[in-house]
């Protein structure tokens, strides 16, 4: 008989997790490299403990926990009538446990607590296994192109822009 995966727990971040944080969004960067802008790969996927502590002043984290250890990251931010989810990553060692759909269903559920019509993300094309994972939850693209996504919601996205990612939406029902 197997034994089920734990189910990992979902909590605001700490900050003596940070280095837990930049070490998840490391592990993947290898995946972007052959088609995310060289400087965007530096800024947004290469991070060091700067800029987690930046950005912890900036957006709302959470850590998906398992056994001790910090295994997944889901950053949301409020942008009107929807919840901005910055960052749905799941450390490499970790991916294919079901612990990036615990994440989007927390932000589904922070969602419908703050009483949003929906969640919107982006996301780059190339990265096949994450269209497929948000294909999968529901999610519909709605901007294709770099204008579109910077035009949602009078701009809203652009200091989070990169460049070449489209735009995903989840409509909550």
């Amino acid at each position: 008989m197997v034994s089920a995966l734990p189910q990992p727990v979902l909590r605001p971040t700490q900050t003596h997790e940070l280095p837990s944080i930049v070490s998840i969004l490391r592990s993947t960067a290898d995946w972007y490299e052959p088609f995310v802008a060289e400087e965007d790969l530096k800024t947004q996927h290469l991070v060091n403990l700067d800029w987690a502590r930046e950005n912890f002043k900036k957006r709302e984290f959470y850590s998906a926990v398992v056994e001790g250890e910090v295994v997944g990251l889901l950053t949301v931010q409020d942008c009107g009538d929807h919840l901005y989810l910055g960052y749905v990553y799941v450390h490499r060692d970790h991916v294919g446990k079901r612990i990036g759909g615990r994440l989007l269903d927390f932000a589904a559920e922070q969602a419908r607590i703050r009483r949003k019509q929906g969640m919107v993300l982006i996301a780059h094309p190339e990265a096949k296994w994450a269209i497929r994972a948000y294909e999968k939850y529901g999610f519909d693209c709605i901007a294709g192109c770099d204008d579109e996504v910077l035009a949602w919601n009078d701009g809203w996205l652009e200091p989070y822009h990169e460049a070449g990612f489209t735009l995903w939406r989840y409509e909550l029902s």
